[in-house]
């Protein structure tokens, strides 16, 4: 047995003692690594390549078959990955007997559950199962309890919250990471696990050691945006993000890939944290990288045979958005994918810098954030037809949306848009009653684990109007509310500051005029939010 301890500079640090032929270890690590960072094309490569070096070596293979599953993004491919293991050996009881070792037959195992019989949601919950029992059995193996971490994440449903799950697992993360500070799977799935909207502090270490560890990777260079986004640490988040794009950009660059294979999550969630430091024109930028690739003749165009890359039924991309476009495993974007990210960006740019008339006269929407986007930005411009178009729309589909997650977001967007016509044509008591039932609902709801939705944040559109109304007091307790749920928003913590002002509530004032102002200390020049904060922070 050869044991493998293979740092890299690129990728991270682990140690993985097997079986396989001297030559064949370090593609191998290469290969691990590489799936401890979801990038899994690289990852197929690597395994390839120890294969071809000793074609009996049985965890090359089990490594090229894990990759064709990425668990938390909802995309598989069994008959490729069943394809591998027969290519290892034709039956089960053959491809048990090329690992030589019970460790080795144990991997072997619990990727054969992961592609046995059983719809997906019972083939991962056996998979984890014997992860565990793998994991139980050889405690000292930190690949292993680094699996068993992932397979846990993956049996929660993607529409659903296990805290119990998700701690477990970041635990098992945070103790490999202990053991082995440079462990590119811990730092990952420990950002995962408490990637939850409630213990994403806990992420904080594994935050700042992931991308340091492990560079090559862009998805290694996003994660941290899980933990600080959450906590409203916006210029970590738009590094990381910054980070991830240009380094998506430059790997499709090298390989002669199309834009499909850029980093767009990564690219919308830094257009949010633009809008957050108030860098509105750098946010358009990031809008401008998707017109490009949407533009005729780019290879993304009516490229897409995923359904995960449609709309949801809310407008709201789903989770890693990834279309198969010109990737081994499918790790890329395609049309639909792409309208519905600029339309989400769009319209949070249009809220969050309030410049209405960048939807005058708009007719069409890629999504239910655009549609809200629209109708708000018809109310402002006193477009009452328009507005009364859009909220018939919201209304609509927050009953008829597939995805019940998805009708609630729309049914509290469309309440959001109910009070700002009811406000406009001078109904105020039932604005109030509106935005009132709205910020309710919303609280109902778990707190964003990234970008809210809605992305008028409920609690602070009721605070503004509550504000607008007289009753700075009531404000005060709605802007506060708001931050617990998304701390150092913008228009939350500017909104808290004018409140407070009027509601004699100095120190509050003072202090959240300042936590805006630390927030825009790279925003546009000449905003005139900034000279407003100035006064109410002194």
């Amino acid at each position: 047995m050869s044991l493998s301890q293979t740092p890299s500079a690129a990728l991270g640090h682990i140690s993985f003692p097997t079986s396989g032929a001297a030559a064949a270890q370090p593609p191998f690590v290469r290969g691990v690594l590489f799936l401890h960072s979801f990038e899994y094309d690289e990852a197929i490569d690597q395994f390839r390549q120890a294969q071809k070096i000793d074609p009996g070596f049985a965890m090359a293979y089990w490594g090229e078959a894990l990759a064709y599953d990425q668990p938390l993004w909802l995309n598989e491919a069994p008959d490729r990955a069943r394809a591998v293991l027969a290519r290892l050996a034709p039956t089960r009881g053959a491809r048990q007997a090329k690992a030589p070792t019970a460790r080795e037959k144990g991997y072997l195992d619990a990727v054969e559950r992961l592609y046995g019989d059983g719809d997906r949601a019972s083939r991962v919950r056996a998979y984890a199962q014997r992860m565990g029992e793998l994991h139980a059995a050889f405690p000292e193996d930190d690949e292993a309890a680094a699996f068993y971490a992932l397979a846990l994440l993956a049996t929660i449903p993607p529409t659903e919250r296990n805290p119990a799950v998700s701690l477990q697992a970041g635990n098992i993360a945070l103790a490999i990471l202990k053991n082995n500070p440079e462990h590119p799977g811990a730092a990952h799935y420990a950002l995962h696990a408490f990637d939850d909207g409630e213990h994403a502090a806990m992420g904080l270490e594994a935050a700042r050691i992931y991308a340091r560890i492990a560079p090559a990777s862009s998805h290694a260079r996003h994660m941290p945006s899980h933990v600080f986004l959450p906590l409203g640490m916006w210029d970590e988040a738009a590094a990381s993000d910054e980070s991830a794009f240009a380094a998506s950009v430059d790997l499709a660059k090298r390989k002669g890939l199309s834009a499909a294979q850029y980093d767009f999550h990564a690219l919308s969630w830094l257009q949010y944290e633009y809008l957050q430091q108030g860098r509105f024109a750098k946010a358009r930028d990031a809008m401008r990288e998707v017109e490009r690739a949407l533009a005729p003749g780019s290879s993304t165009e009516a490229r897409t045979n995923n359904p995960r890359a449609k709309v949801d039924g809310s407008g709201r991309p789903g989770g890693e958005m990834h279309a198969h476009v010109e990737s081994e495993i499918g790790k890329g974007y395609g049309e639909t994918s792409l309208k519905s990210e600029l339309a989400s960006m769009k319209a949070r740019l249009v809220v969050e810098s309030g410049d209405w008339a960048q939807m005058k006269g708009q007719g069409s929407f890629d999504n239910i954030d655009e549609l809200y986007a629209l109708g708000a930005a018809s109310v402002k411009l006193a477009d009452t037809d328009r507005a009364n178009a859009a909220l018939e729309h919201l209304d609509t589909a927050s009953k008829t949306v597939p995805d019940a997650d998805a009708r609630a977001v729309a049914r509290i967007m469309a309440i959001e848009l109910d009070g700002l016509v009811r406000r406009a044509r001078g109904d105020r008591a039932g604005a109030l009653t509106a935005f009132a039932a709205a910020a309710a609902g919303e609280g109902k709801r778990p707190k964003p684990i990234a970008r809210p939705y809605p992305i008028k944040p409920a609690g602070e559109l009721y605070g503004e109007a509550l504000l607008e109304a007289g009753d700075a007091a009531g404000a005060v307790a709605q802007f506060q509310a708001a931050l617990a749920r998304t701390p150092r928003r913008a228009a939350s913590l500017l909104g808290l500051a004018r409140a407070a002002k009027k509601a004699g509530q100095r120190d509050v004032a003072v202090k959240a005029a300042k936590d805006f102002l630390a927030a825009w200390h790279l925003a546009d020049a000449g905003r005139p939010e900034i000279a407003e904060a100035r006064a109410l922070a002194r």
